[in-house]
């Protein structure tokens, strides 16, 4: 069977999902950006595009590209109006699924909070053969709303991570960690004033350590810098080096982000680390793979992070079993396999 995916970019993250769905159908990922430096054992096509504002037309016929093909998987976003506008093609050939979270999701705005552009999305979806969500989340309002639950398919969104069992505890875990891009709406300012005032009441807790560049790194750097907490904080910058990053997530007790819970969720449940995040953080959905005190801690307004901060040195062992149990769901519900065969799921129906 040949399959053809339409994407936005080939994600390095994507990659192992997308070697995994090639062993079983003859795939293609075609994107608007150059090829990486990962083994890709599947086929990859350039799709040379025009972007106005925040829309995105390609130059390249799509109607056409895609009658070569038995299935074709289109990244979701209605903005994409060549990958949308498929679902008008009455005459094709192929079966035509959407590939998206299912609802709104960005750093500006909560989870589904924003429900205007639900017509339209509807208005492009209907007429597709299938819808593949990044969680369970949707269905139950896609139901509600008329869509056939047969044509409605989960892929559970998750990263791979290549470690052993027996790595994810690691006997000398100490420190706490954030990782991600450095932008002030994802909290990383405010977990900063929130460890400086833990310090201070027991200069004994954990080190922080953040992995990851940003526009506001420098600011960071200084920030650190002025409260003296160089030796307590240090800032990695980015690291690309799987090893090198392993090795720091070996130390961590626990990932904390408070505004913004992604993909950093499952890549911390991966190496057995508990993610700590306030329950209304910015997220495309990872954030509900988080059990409250069984693999992380989903914090309400009124919880002081300072507090949280303490209290991961008085119950050390609280947060290692958290990990421990991270690293259970992630292998039992967010490999790469599983996340593939809902792709899959899709491919052979």
């Amino acid at each position: 069977m040949k399959v053809l995916i339409l994407y936005n970019k080939i994600w390095h993250y994507r990659v192992p999902i997308f070697n995994i769905i090639s062993k079983n159908v003859d795939l293609t990922v075609a994107s608007s950006e150059a090829k990486g430096n990962e083994i890709y054992n599947f086929k990859t096509l350039f799709l040379d595009k025009w972007s106005i504002g925040r829309f995105v037309v390609h130059k390249i016929n799509l109607f056409t590209l895609c009658k070569n093909y038995d299935r074709v998987i289109v990244y979701g976003n209605i903005s994409w109006l060549s990958y949308v506008f498929l679902a008008f093609n009455k005459k094709r050939n192929y079966k035509l699924a959407f590939w998206s979270p299912g609802v709104s999701a960005s750093y500006t705005k909560n989870f589904d909070s924003n429900k205007k552009w639900n017509s339209i999305r509807d208005f492009f979806y209907r007429r597709a053969d299938g819808l593949i969500f990044y969680s369970t989340y949707p269905i139950k309002q896609y139901i509600e709303r008329g869509f056939d639950k047969k044509k409605l398919f989960v892929a559970e969104n998750t990263v791979e991570v290549n470690l052993d069992l027996e790595s994810t505890y690691f006997p000398k875990r100490k420190n706490i960690l954030f990782i991600g891009t450095l932008y002030k709406a994802k909290g990383i300012f405010f977990l900063l004033e929130s460890y400086k005032k833990a310090f201070k009441k027991n200069p004994n807790i954990p080190n922080l350590e953040i992995i990851g560049d940003g526009p506001y790194l420098n600011e960071l750097k200084n920030q650190i810098k002025l409260n003296n907490l160089e030796k307590q904080i240090k800032s990695h910058g980015s690291i690309y080096d799987e090893g090198e990053k392993e090795n720091i997530f070996k130390r961590a007790l626990a990932v904390i982000s408070p505004n913004q819970a992604g993909l950093g969720v499952l890549e911390s449940f991966a190496h057995g680390v508990c993610f700590i995040t306030y329950n209304n953080s910015f997220t495309g959905g990872e954030r509900l793979n988080i059990s409250n005190n069984y693999n992380g801690l989903l914090l309400s307004e009124n919880q002081e992070l300072s507090c949280i901060i303490l209290n991961i040195y008085k119950n050390e062992n609280k947060y290692l079993k958290m990990g421990q149990n991270a690293k259970k769901y992630y292998q039992e519900n967010r490999t790469s396999e599983i996340m593939a065969n809902g792709l899959l799921d899709f491919i052979t129906n």
